[in-house]
């Protein structure tokens, strides 16, 4: 047997980037590898046609970071199956007056307008905070660094969710939205930013998944809750503030995980670079490391901090780049996901009840934390805009299905074909739209244009996540076939974008990235994929 292969144990863990093959002859060659760094080599498999065998290594410490990093998504997530399950629990709708305890005479129940604008503000007033802080947070990502701006962003999303969690009335709840709100819009700014700037080259991208797979875990974590907390009175004040639980943890592990060392070497730190950089990679990998982030953010920190109007600049194709990565972000919204996972159950409703509905939608949410995994699997392999030309095509079909089931008479037979081709959308965004994009943007900009950039493309997926939320319950109300209509033109439109604009940034350093753009013309058939 190859002395390098152990059995019966967990050190190693397989993962699957691009275009490498593993070769277990690589570590008995590689003297510099200690026992204690073999034990934490993460083996990484896969073919190329065009590539020779190397092996990859990946130290497990930088898998936990990542993970620890990607909680923002859990609490996320945990937000969009929680508050939308709770406008059909009972506790939840007598307490705040939309319907009438049986026997109360003297009770009038909310209009359905004034539930619609209560479930919008709810929706839509989250949205607006996380759109205000991704455009905040860039201020303290560039000066103070990623770990504060993390760090910041838990405590106000904690302070947040408290005040919902307790809320006595409407005003309480929703106000505070706005908190929490902006406490996860700088997560969503920072978090996907600081697991690429980590991460190996060749697993940067199943990395970054990490953070579209802890929103779809977190959705299904407190789906599987709302099924027992619909029963209990007080049981919404755990889907508003449950996620709290989460927040604690990342505050947590932030005092453990290190600063970027992108970040530290733009900043002049290079011994605490260096030491960053010794805690996630092997020490035959840090000086070369080294000199690439030094050969990336000198010419970089020689033109100074970028200012805003430099981000809409054609040089370095600045302003294409970050065209392209706002209409990303805004496609994600108006592709109708938020509005079809958050109102799932409102939607469901229709068809087959309360207890039906919230029993749809975990299902629903099942199949997206499913998906995902679909991403880890082969975004390394097949490059991010394969996946997301793939996947556009299948939720446009879907939703043009859907368009139809939900113009004829709502039975429960058609209620089945809306959860069939609901899940076939799911299924394509939960594998493309959802998870690659965040990819996208975290990797496609220079560094010193990065924290602005960044945030100016998750703050425009904020602003349409406010905008559907709080429009979609009057919209459905008036005509769920002309929702469906309308994402799937969206979508139409963004298959031909993807197809025609977006250059592949799969396994490539900033400057490759820089290359990449430059060269990159809208060709039909496209020749270029990878």
């Amino acid at each position: 047997m190859d002395p390098t292969i152990s059995t019966g144990t967990t050190e190693n863990i397989v993962v699957t980037p691009p275009e490498v093959k593993a070769s277990f002859e690589v570590d008995q060659e590689n003297p510099s590898l200690s026992d204690g760094d073999m034990k934490e080599t993460i083996k990484t498999t896969n073919s190329s046609e065009d590539s020779d065998d190397e092996q990859v290594r990946t130290k497990k410490f930088v898998v936990v970071v990542a993970a620890a990093a990607a909680l923002g998504g859990l609490i996320f997530g945990y937000d969009i199956g929680g508050a939308g399950a709770t406008f059909l629990m009972k506790g939840f709708r007598l307490w705040f007056g939309w319907d009438c305890a049986e026997g109360d005479d003297a009770c009038v129940p909310a209009t359905e307008s004034e539930i619609n604008t209560d479930q919008g503000l709810i929706n839509g007033l989250f949205g607006a905070g996380a759109a205000i802080g991704a455009l905040v947070a860039p201020k303290i990502f560039d000066n103070f660094g990623r770990k504060i701006t993390m760090y910041t962003a838990s405590v106000l999303f904690i302070i947040g969710a408290a005040l919902q969690a307790s809320a006595v009335n409407m005003l309480m709840l929703q106000i505070p939205r706005l908190l929490s709100g902006a406490g996860i819009g700088a997560l969503s700014m920072c978090s996907p930013v600081y697991i690429s700037e980590l991460a190996p080259e060749h697993c940067r991208g199943q990395l970054a998944t990490l953070w579209q797979l802890t929103i779809v875990t977190g959705i299904v974590l407190v789906s599987i809750l709302n099924i027992w907390l619909a029963d209990w009175e007080d049981g919404w004040r755990i889907s508003y503030g449950g996620n709290i639980v989460f927040a604690v943890i990342l505050v947590g592990m932030l005092t453990i995980m290190p600063e970027s060392p992108r970040y530290l070497v733009a900043k002049g730190k290079l011994t605490e670079a260096r030491e960053a950089l010794t805690r996630v990679r092997f020490e035959d990998e840090i000086d070369s490391e080294m000199v690439e982030l030094d050969k990336e953010t000198k010419e970089e920190a020689e033109q100074g901090v970028a200012s805003w109007g430099e981000m809409f600049s054609t040089e370095n194709s600045m302003r294409y780049r970050l065209t392209l990565g706002i209409a990303l972000q805004s496609i994600q919204q108006l592709s109708g996901i938020n509005a079809i996972m958050f109102y799932a159950p409102i939607i469901l409703d229709k068809f087959f009840g309360a207890e039906g509905a919230i029993i749809g939608a975990l299902i629903l949410n099942v199949i997206n934390f499913l998906s995902t995994f679909i991403t880890i699997a082969t975004i390394e392999k097949f490059g991010r805009a394969r996946l997301l030309f793939t996947g556009g095509i299948l939720m446009c079909f879907a939703l043009v299905m859907n368009a139809i089931f939900a113009s004829l008479e709502e039975t429960p037979v058609m209620g089945y074909m809306v959860i069939i081709f609901c899940g076939l959308y799911v299924i394509g965004f939960a594998y493309s739209w959802g998870p690659v994009v965040w990819v996208v943007c975290s990797e496609m900009f220079p560094l010193r244009h990065r924290g602005k950039a960044t945030g100016l493309t998750t703050f425009s997926n904020w602003t349409w996540t406010t905008i559907v939320g709080a429009v979609f319950p009057y919209a459905a109300s008036a005509s769920l076939t002309a929702c469906f209509g309308f994402f799937a033109g969206v979508v139409f439109l963004a298959i031909g974008m993807v197809y025609l604009y977006l250059p592949e940034t799969a396994n490539r350093t900033i400057l490759e990235i820089d290359e990449a753009f430059k060269n990159q013309k809208p060709e039909v058939p496209r020749k270029k994929w990878a």
